[in-house]
């Protein structure tokens, strides 16, 4: 890429008087490299508009007193793109950090807890924002996030009331094996969550989920019963004497041992 270093700012050193100094074109090839003296230097110049505070808030090497300035300012501070990339700067005061994260969208609190850039104690805040504002949001934004909530959402999703909601959870690749045999066991889970958890690609042919879904009253009977394929002659006795079970899964698991079940195998889980 050719140089803007042309002229008398030519060989001189990236220090707080050149980043006062710099043309537009010049902030723009450095900021996002130079170093803490230039972007203070920077934060000076008249050239200094939103584009080329964006590429300043992405050089990781921008001091705490610049970031807190940055935060203070009028001109930048109610831009939703400047709060979330001093949210996200390692080097912002958690404090300040956490105080804006309070005033970010879900879709970018749900970016801050994911990004494991983020010191820890930001993101248990920006989760803990999360779950504060679910009943705020619609179906649909619920939808959209268990598809990518990180753990810490996660287990105030699986008690949405919307079995769509828990659908998406399922896709979610955070999701662990245990949180899913628990929806699975939950008298509260919706039927067609139930439903879905027992066609799942992912889910559908672990033996804790399997075995749940047989259990679970809510469970389809067609979903039920086809929980039962594959399970070892040992947890099929299990659902046999197990008077928790549904009637019609006991009377099934049993006539499947009669008619010889495969051996005391037990499925991948």
């Amino acid at each position: 890429m050719a140089s803007h270093e042309e002229g008398p700012a030519a060989g001189r050193p990236l220090d707080a008087e050149r980043g006062r100094r710099a043309s537009a074109a010049e902030l723009r090839e450095r900021l996002p490299q130079a170093p803490p003296a230039y972007l203070e230097g920077a934060w000076e110049n008249p050239e200094l508009g939103k584009e080329a505070l964006a590429l300043l808030l992405r050089n990781r090497a921008a001091p705490a007193a610049l970031l807190s300035r940055v935060a203070g300012d009028r001109r930048f501070a109610m831009l939703q793109e400047v709060r979330l990339a001093l949210v996200v700067h390692p080097r912002t005061p958690q404090p300040l950090a956490q105080s804006l994260a309070s005033h970010l969208r879900w879709k970018e609190l749900c970016e801050v807890a994911d990004d494991v850039r983020v010191p820890p104690p930001v993101r248990r805040k920006a989760e803990d924002l999360l779950r504060v504002r679910l009943e705020e949001l619609a179906v649909g934004e619920r939808i959209a996030l268990a598809r990518r909530a990180s753990r810490g959402v996660i287990a105030a999703l699986r008690q949405d009331p919307d079995g769509r909601v828990l659908e998406a959870l399922l896709g979610n690749p955070k999701l662990l094996e245990a949180e899913a045999a628990a929806l699975a066991r939950s008298g509260s889970t919706p039927p067609a969550a139930l439903a879905a958890l027992s066609g799942h690609p992912r889910w559908g042919g672990r033996r804790a989920v399997r075995l749940a879904l047989a259990r679970n009253a809510r469970t389809p009977v067609r979903s039920a019963l086809r929980a039962l394929e594959g399970l070892s002659r040992s947890d099929l006795l299990r659902l046999v004497r197990d008077d928790e079970a549904p009637r019609i899964v006991r009377v099934v698991a049993e006539r499947t041992l009669g008619a010889g079940a495969p051996g005391d195998r037990t499925p991948e889980g």
